[in-house]
């Protein structure tokens, strides 16, 4: 399986931290962000390959950050790829999709499908348990409980029929719901087979939600539903963003669902 990262923005909402460095690459607790995504795909035994999307301005600084991280995913068997989309500035980004679709065309559709991430989350529980329960036959998003409208507001939100996604919404006074999406979905072959269609039928290039609510359609969609525990996914969007996270990770338990909780969110057919 393959992992497609979408680190290609420009991080305008977090200047001026963004100016010199990608915002996938900001630091917490000593890090980039993006590590400790990283570190949970190295846990995923089915897992090939890391292929990530940067813009032009950033990509020398994901090959200086990728040249530090290959050793030791090399003893997991995993590669590590920086693909440079040749964007130079803000108002000519390809957008998530838009950059899906780049990696797509460069590097092909696995057989067994693939991990689709941004890479400006910081997970508070461990994401190897529901990757290693993962065959590639089924489409699954995170579902994460949020109870503050002004959050929502900000993020895809998802209408439930049990493990199922019925329809994903950006507008968040069309659905009465309290489950939130991130950038974070495993998809099938056949789903990542429609990423030029919706394109090229004009689905926004910028925004996951339609293309998820695209594939809850026309395919099946299920919900990772983790339990209702608010902040198990720290959004580093902004600046403000940023220092919670730094007050979380500095204060509080990294992890605070343990990997049997997590599992235990599986499909019974998984668990």
């Amino acid at each position: 399986m393959v992992a497609y990262l979408l680190c290609a923005g420009f991080g305008t909402r977090m200047r001026p931290l963004t100016e010199h460095t990608p915002k996938s690459l900001v630091r917490v607790a000593g890090r980039p962000i993006v590590d400790y995504l990283v570190d949970e795909l190295a846990s995923w035994a089915a897992l090939d390959a890391i292929h990530v999307a940067a813009n032009h301005r950033d990509a020398e600084a994901f090959r200086e950050w990728a040249s530090g991280r290959r050793a030791d995913l090399a003893a997991h068997d995993l590669t590590l790829h920086i693909h440079d989309d040749g964007v130079e500035a803000p108002d000519e980004q390809l957008g998530s999709v838009g950059d899906l679709a780049f990696l797509l065309d460069g590097v092909g559709i696995p057989p067994d499908g693939a991990l689709v991430s941004g890479g400006d989350s910081l997970y508070r529980c461990p994401l190897a348990p529901l990757l290693n329960a993962y065959d590639g036959t089924s489409n699954r998003v995170l579902a994460l409980y949020e109870p503050d409208p002004e959050r929502r507001a900000h993020s895809s939100l998802l209408d439930l029929k049990g493990r199922f996604v019925t329809k994903v919404v950006e507008d968040p006074t069309g659905i009465a719901s309290e489950w939130i999406c991130p950038s974070w979905m495993l998809l099938t072959p056949d789903a990542l087979r429609t990423v030029d269609a919706y394109l090229a039928d004009e689905g926004p290039p910028d925004q996951l939600g339609p293309f998820l609510n695209r594939i809850a359609r026309e395919q099946t969609l299920q919900a990772l539903r983790l339990p209702k525990q608010r902040d198990l996914r720290l959004h580093c969007n902004t600046v403000d963003d940023l220092e919670r996270a730094r007050r979380i990770f500095r204060d509080e338990p990294r992890h605070v669902l343990d990997p049997e909780t997590v599992r235990q969110c599986l499909p019974e057919r998984d668990a």
